[in-house]
């Protein structure tokens, strides 16, 4: 597990510029939001998770969250169907907060086109550096 500054990045996943992480599992993508995004919005409150068996197009809102104060969404990384939906945070939001690469995990999708889509996501080094930039200009 990586870390930049205070905030866990694990170097297995993919991430989106709205900080949103991504888990290949198979063929299909497990999706989160980064502990980044959860530490800079505070307590989330509330969710609306996406349908099951939905087909989404790349860029759409995924889902959107609330905590005191912010709001904010989550869009589609690759165009595909929602497979799975974590129904658990609609009542209890909090894995958001304290376990966002685990029990926090949002939705599961089949992308159309897996790896094509991971191309166009941050993983590796660029992620160290993207979210040091990010750092700055919202939490410094």
């Amino acid at each position: 597990m990586g870390k930049v500054d205070k905030y866990e990045v694990p170097d297995e996943l993919y991430y989106t510029t709205d900080h949103a992480w991504l888990k290949v599992e198979g063929d299909k993508i497990r999706i989160g939001i980064t502990d980044f995004m959860q530490q800079l919005a505070g307590e989330i409150t509330f969710i609306r998770i996406p349908r099951v068996n939905k087909d989404l197009s790349a860029g759409k809102t995924l889902t959107s969250l609330q905590s005191g104060k912010w709001a904010g969404k989550i869009q589609v990384p690759l165009a595909g169907k929602v497979i799975e939906a974590n129904r658990d945070l609609v009542n209890d939001p909090s894995p958001l907060n304290n376990d966002p690469y685990g029990n926090g995990w949002i939705a599961v999708m089949e992308p159309v086109n897996l790896n094509e889509g991971l191309s166009s996501l941050m993983h590796g080094e660029e992620v160290s550096e993207w979210l040091k930039k990010e750092i700055a200009e919202h939490a410094g």
